[in-house]
């Protein structure tokens, strides 16, 4: 009985290759609660797309109306993790890489060969304000890739927790949402209650008393909040920086979008002293899909 004898074609070939490798190169994370540890594996791509190196796509979302270019998925999950505990290692709060070296470099390497796919240029380059260095590490990379006029690490500043409290919060919106009293009483307490924590120092879980969106639960009451960004005082003189930033197209970077609200008000910031052509933004972890 003779054996059947299968050809294939040398485009077939290559794409069985492609597709081998593809699965190697395709590393999700892996989150070990217990020993609050993060690490890439290669076997699935759970919590979080890492992107393929070998053939890289930025992830384009739009929020407000801005454009939202990230480099990585992040991926809502049954077990109510999405990726965050990787922002969290990186930024060395509280959680760890599993083996560092690999893990940076495996990071560095898409981060790296994503950002070299983006087809258009930037005039400014600027950071969202943070409590650790990683936006400021962010921005060392993308000006080494990206060609650009100007790029500022400290052209924002955030607004302390109080300052917020008495001047920024939307009693409209609150109004309108939450239009039994109670519930508005209730609601209005909570962000108390986050403003308090905020101002609690680092060593206590707070935030030294500076604002930030993460402290507020639900993530909803974010929306009762009209600004917690401003443009810091070195750069606020439109006689020196009008000419860098009127006209341009501005470049903003930050970790993370979870509801998109720090997007939102560093836009309005930005806006209301400046005319920029285009405004758009860079993160690393896209918002949930």
């Amino acid at each position: 009985m003779s054996k059947k004898i299968i050809t294939i074609t040398e485009d077939e070939l290559k794409e069985i290759v492609n597709k081998q490798v593809k699965q190697i190169l395709e590393e999700g994370i892996d989150i070990d609660k217990r020993n609050m540890t993060v690490g890439f594996n290669p076997s699935h791509q759970k919590y979080v797309d890492t992107n393929d190196p070998w053939n890289p796509k930025p992830i384009y979302n739009t929020i407000d109306g801005y454009k939202v270019i990230s480099i990585f998925q992040r991926k809502m999950t049954t077990d109510k993790m999405d990726g965050n505990p990787l922002i969290y290692a990186l930024k060395k709060k509280d959680w760890q890489l599993k083996h560092p070296q690999y893990d940076i470099m495996a990071l560095l390497r898409r981060f790296v060969a994503v950002t070299k796919e983006l087809q258009e240029s930037f005039d400014v380059i600027i950071t969202i304000p943070s409590s650790n260095s990683l936006n400021k590490e962010i921005l060392k990379k993308i000006i080494r890739i990206l060609p650009h006029q100007e790029s500022y690490e400290d052209f924002f500043s955030k607004y302390s927790a109080n300052e917020v409290y008495n001047d920024f919060i939307d009693s409209d919106w609150l109004q309108q949402t939450y239009q039994d009293g109670e519930e508005r009483k209730r609601m209005h307490r909570m962000i108390y209650q986050s403003i308090c924590k905020m101002n609690l120092p680092k060593t206590a879980k707070g935030n030294d008393g500076i604002f930030s969106y993460k402290f507020l639960k639900p993530t909803e009451l974010r929306n009762a909040i009209i600004q917690s960004i401003y443009i810091s005082d070195d750069y606020s003189d439109e006689i020196t920086f009008g000419s860098k930033i009127n006209g341009k197209k501005v470049l903003v970077i930050d970790d993370t979008v979870t509801t998109g609200k720090t997007i939102s008000d560093s836009a309005d910031a930005i806006k209301e002293m400046y005319d920029p052509l285009s405004i758009t933004f860079l993160t690393l972890l896209s918002p949930l899909k």
